[in-house]
């Protein structure tokens, strides 16, 4: 067997079919080299390639720094939106703290709705930087919110008393102590809706 067999047997030209076998890959120039005028055998010179896979790594360490700003993302999001709505707000309270009818605490500035004509207290301290085209919001937000708490409670009332219906009514005969309730059962949220002719 000849030196270049040898070698060949087991390398298989660059470790594609020899014993140490695997899969093969380029293995860049070869060279042969004669010993005392015999046949010769051919070197193949290792590691030919490896200079076309820096492209590629440096787009590997391109991408690793895009992935580690995307990963930081939702962090930075989380404190820049916070950041932006305090500084459109002004930083205060959307909306001054309100109570209907009659003042508490320090909800002592009175103040009247556009439509139902309903008082509503706030804290002047609140409202004194307040435009009057603010303040006239305020008003209408003042009234829409009492007519949404209305009707939440109402729907509530209106529950609580079909409910001592169902109570009073039997399989075959009802309990006239029980219907008298559910007809006496008050419902004030109902009752404020329409005197504000309002629907529930």
């Amino acid at each position: 067997m000849t030196p270049e067999e040898m070698f060949q047997r087991f390398f298989g030209g660059g470790f594609g079919g020899g014993p140490f076998g695997g899969g093969g890959f380029d293995t860049g120039p070869q060279f042969v080299f004669n010993f005392g005028g015999g046949p010769g055998f051919r070197v193949h010179q290792f590691g030919g390639a490896r200079p076309r896979r820096r492209p590629r790594e440096a787009t590997e360490q391109q991408g690793g720094g895009l992935s580690t700003l995307m990963g930081l993302l939702p962090i930075l999001l989380l404190f820049v939106f916070p950041l932006i709505s305090s500084l459109f707000s002004g930083g205060g309270p959307a909306t001054p703290s309100i109570v209907y009818d009659n003042p508490k605490g320090a909800n002592t500035l009175g103040r009247t709705t556009p439509k139902l004509n309903v008082k509503y207290f706030v804290n002047p301290k609140e409202v004194e930087s307040l435009t009057k085209g603010k303040l006239s919001q305020l008003d209408q937000t003042a009234e829409n919110n009492l007519v949404r708490t209305l009707r939440f409670q109402c729907e509530n009332e209106l529950l609580a008393r079909q409910r001592l219906y169902d109570s009073a009514s039997g399989w075959f005969f009802q309990d006239p102590e029980k219907m008298r309730k559910a007809d006496a059962y008050d419902m004030p949220s109902c009752k404020r809706l329409e005197s504000f002719n309002v629907g529930r």
